[in-house]
């Protein structure tokens, strides 16, 4: 039998509790688990793919990506006035968010996260040799911003802070005032945020969701694809912000990764097209059907609250009157029903699941109906 044990960096850490769940399921589940729109990928960025996979030759681009794909990713952040060397494409936003961390944190730096927040943060943050320390997004105020507990959390030791909007798992959004709040608390400090806006272009908000870059200059942005475009398998998401950082999280991106797929990134230019942006406005209508039948369905049926998500494409559902989240997440997967335990996430999750819209309204009509019959259970 071999000896081998992994990296003292990576001891302890193991698949995340949603793959755990997943990994339980039955076949043929209802899927209301996994953080991946089932929409089509828009027929503008397949049909560029198709044309430049039987016209072109697609060798590595350089590091950074291509320069013209760098150039529109900063018109999204045109208060940065980013240059395209202070742009990254990446694959995929996940990557961005490990070279951000790698980048940033020294071993006993502590990163202040959300509490909920997405199940990768805490693990890179450990990986990268930091402390992970969790701000509340307190569920008794339905998972907004409290400043002052941000704020008991700030200290001489917090590198970087992460925030995400709109977010994973609540699908809330910040609001200007609140980003404005957690922009005043970091001035005067050497802290960097990291800002996760994977969901931006999925809201539901009158108008796109603002970015705390926007009140805080001292902001690397990660964004990408992968969810308002339905491009998860493509693997395209970036990073942009401070040049320093930026500079150096290119060097471990080209030992890392070389460069984001060629194929991709020549196709992902059509996302800025007019045609990009009408699949991005289907899109929203889409899932705003869809969660507004989905928060109707279990209200009336189960009279379960769930939190009216302001993007993404997910709620929380209360269900602590029927054990701890795992418990009912496990009842559920008996019944055939994947969700996420509220666990998962932080404390703050505890007592809720994360429940996905990405099906059509008849699967998530017979999913509310496989719910009720696990609660009885329980």
């Amino acid at each position: 039998m071999s000896d081998f044990l992994p990296a003292g960096r990576l001891r302890g850490i193991e698949k995340s509790m949603i793959r755990q769940v997943f990994d339980r399921a039955r076949p043929n589940s209802i899927n209301l688990g996994l953080g991946e729109p089932d929409l089509p990928t828009p027929d503008c960025i397949r049909e560029a793919a198709v044309r430049v996979i039987r016209e072109e030759q697609n060798g590595y681009t350089i590091h950074a990506g291509l320069r013209n794909l760098r150039e529109l990713v900063a018109t999204d952040y045109s208060h940065l006035r980013l240059t395209p060397e202070q742009v990254i494409i990446t694959a995929g936003s996940q990557e961005a968010l490990y070279l951000a961390l790698l980048t940033i944190v020294e071993e006993g730096d502590e990163v202040l996260i959300p509490d909920p927040g997405f199940v990768a943060y805490p693990t890179i943050v450990r990986m990268a040799g930091g402390v992970p320390v969790r701000y509340r997004l307190p569920a008794a105020n339905n998972f907004a911003f409290d400043v002052e507990d941000f704020r008991r959390r700030l200290n001489e030791r917090t590198k970087v802070v992460v925030c995400i909007s709109p977010s994973n798992p609540t699908g809330r959004v910040l609001a200007k005032e609140e980003l404005a709040e957690m922009a005043a608390a970091l001035e005067g400090t050497n802290v960097l945020a990291i800002s996760d806006e994977i969901y931006r272009d999925l809201y539901f908000t009158e108008t796109r969701p603002a970015s705390i870059s926007e009140y805080y200059a001292q902001t690397i942005c990660i964004g990408g694809l992968s969810k308002s475009m339905s491009m998860t398998g493509w693997r395209l998401g970036w990073m942009c912000g401070v040049a320093e950082v930026i500079r150096s999280a290119l060097i471990l991106h080209g030992y890392v990764t070389t460069c984001a797929s060629t194929i991709s990134q020549k196709a992902a230019l059509a996302a800025w097209t007019e045609e990009g942006e009408e699949a991005r406005h289907n899109a929203r209508k889409i899932f705003l059907e869809r969660r507004d039948y989905l928060i109707a369905q279990l209200e009336a049926e189960l009279k379960l609250h769930a939190v009216i998500p302001d993007g993404a494409f997910y709620t929380m559902v209360k269900i602590d009157a029927f054990g701890n989240s795992m418990q009912v997440a496990e009842a559920l997967l008996e019944r055939g029903v994947i969700t996420v335990p509220g666990a998962a996430f932080g404390e703050e999750g505890e007592g809720y699941l994360r429940v996905s819209f990405c099906a059509d309204k008849n699967v998530l009509a017979e999913g509310v109906r496989r719910i009720g019959e696990a609660l009885k259970s329980l």
